[in-house]
């Protein structure tokens, strides 16, 4: 099964995400358009794995959300991963206590790493939501159009009060995710650090 760690923003901000994507998708009609039902703020993916490990991926995210408090971030500017000629990714940015976001993200690596042999990924944690890929893997010149429409959108705040541990299956439609386990943060520290 392939299987991924995330933070949902919230009914309320997907469903402005979604009247966002129906504006946009037309401006790139080449480019692969998320579900706004699918938009989520990747933590660890963790690609393919045995179903047998998948109570140690939930014990997982338990332990680092009995660590930590929820928080409050703000969905705003968006941009494009790639070249500003060619972009790969669409995607929408992250305010607020991008702190403590980074570090359940990095608490979460090092327990999967422990406990499921998870190699953590070889670049920074950009915490974003991904709004389209380019078909193309050179990338697609109409989402710079789009990242340029969505440079200065501001979303509002979204409290971040659970992980939750999805599967990802491809269908003709695209990936459609299912929620295996949802954690409540419920840590004891200091209010939204990093904030």
């Amino acid at each position: 099964m392939r299987v991924f760690v995330a933070v949902d923003p919230g009914a309320e901000l997907l469903a402005k995400a979604g009247d966002l994507l129906r504006e946009l998708s037309p401006r790139a009609p080449s480019a692969k358009w998320v579900e706004p039902a699918g938009l989520h703020i990747t933590l660890a993916f963790m690609g393919e794995i045995g179903e047998e490990r998948l109570p140690l991926v939930i014990a997982a995210a338990g332990s680092v959300a009995a660590f930590h408090r929820p928080l409050t971030l703000r969905i705003e500017k968006g941009g494009a991963f790639g070249t500003r000629r060619r972009p790969r990714v669409l995607w929408l940015g992250v305010g607020g206590a991008v702190g403590a976001l980074t570090a359940i993200h990095r608490d979460l690596e090092q327990t999967l790493s422990m406990s499921t042999g998870y190699v953590p990924e070889d670049r920074p944690f950009e915490p974003h939501l991904t709004l389209a890929r380019s078909r193309d893997p050179r990338g697609d010149p109409a989402l710079d159009a789009c990242a340029q429409a969505i440079g200065n959108v501001d979303f509002g705040e979204t409290r971040i009060e659970e992980i939750i541990v999805y599967q990802s299956e491809m269908t003709p439609k695209g990936a459609r995710y299912t929620a295996l386990a949802r954690v409540p943060l419920e840590g004891i520290g200091n209010p939204e650090p990093g904030r």
